[in-house]
């Protein structure tokens, strides 16, 4: 009688199971003799280079730890875009850039703080790419705002800066006077802001100047009779708001008024009211 198989478990191994795994056992075998077999003709032959490599690693591992695959890609190709004032060779000169160089030596962020130095460059976007490229976008400075001094007119970028546009352009822009020179920036901040949150609001500022008296920035709007007070420091956005609305919701008052003062959130302050009123 034949003996029964059974698992260490005392499960008993069928007829069918038992010649599976008398195959799974012979595919081994099999498999292993091959190897062997190919090690013989062939295998050693990699055992050797692998062994060889070993020992090469080894004994140069002081330069491998210093070896920078970045170092075999030079710079080749420059792509820059968004410069209209900027010429080429002002941009890569700017940048510190050249072709040629190694790409290991290229730090995007360096490179943005380098372009961001320029009066010309409102932002700047520098990227390295695969293998051997480097992309730069540019955004530059538009005019803001005019300052006149002895019959000569300057534009003044977002940075505060002056800019080489020409007259036919400073006339479309607000007036600053010489005597608020000291603040320029902080003007110039604030006369962006009005023109990110109303373009329209912008577009009617006449003129534009500081108060010592107020520390506040005072505006002249090209069709209205009275002084605007904006702050200098902090959001103006929502001041604007409620300016727009001031003027909408109040256009018979405004044309008694004397100075507007929208220098507090959430209210405008009316100043030299009577001053103006036709009827007293």
């Amino acid at each position: 009688m034949r003996e029964r198989k059974t698992t260490l478990l005392g499960r008993r191994i069928g007829t069918n199971e038992r010649k599976r795994k008398q195959e799974r056992v012979r595919k081994v075998k099999s498999g292993m003799s091959s190897a062997a077999r190919w090690f013989v003709r062939r295998g050693w032959i990699l055992a050797a280079l692998l062994i060889v490599i070993s020992v090469l690693v080894i004994h140069n591992r002081f330069y491998l730890q210093r070896f920078n695959p970045m170092e075999l890609r030079h710079l080749q190709y420059v792509e820059i875009e968004g410069n209209r004032m900027l010429s080429w060779e002002d941009v890569m000169q700017s940048a510190q850039v050249e072709t040629g160089m190694l790409m290991s030596e290229l730090n995007e962020d360096s490179v943005t703080a380098a372009l961001m130095q320029l009066p010309l460059i409102l932002s700047a976007k520098v990227e390295k790419k695969f293998p051997s490229s480097l992309y730069i976008k540019l955004q530059e400075t538009s005019p803001v705002l005019t300052v006149l001094s002895e019959g000569r007119a300057t534009i003044y970028s977002e940075k505060g800066y002056p800019l080489p546009y020409s007259v036919a352009t400073a006339m479309r822009l607000p007036v600053m006077d010489m005597e608020s020179m000291e603040h320029v920036k902080a003007i110039t901040h604030f006369l962006v802001e009005m023109r990110r949150a109303d373009v329209d609001l912008y577009e009617r500022v006449s003129q534009v100047s500081w108060s010592d008296a107020d520390n506040c920035i005072k505006v002249y709007f090209r069709d209205m009779g009275y002084t605007a007070l904006f702050a200098a420091k902090g959001e103006n956005a929502e001041q604007f708001v409620l300016y727009k609305s001031l003027e909408n919701g109040f256009a018979k008052d405004l044309l008694c008024a004397g100075e507007v003062d929208m220098r507090f959130m959430g209210f405008a302050y009316v100043r030299n009211y009577d001053k103006r009123c036709v009827n007293g």
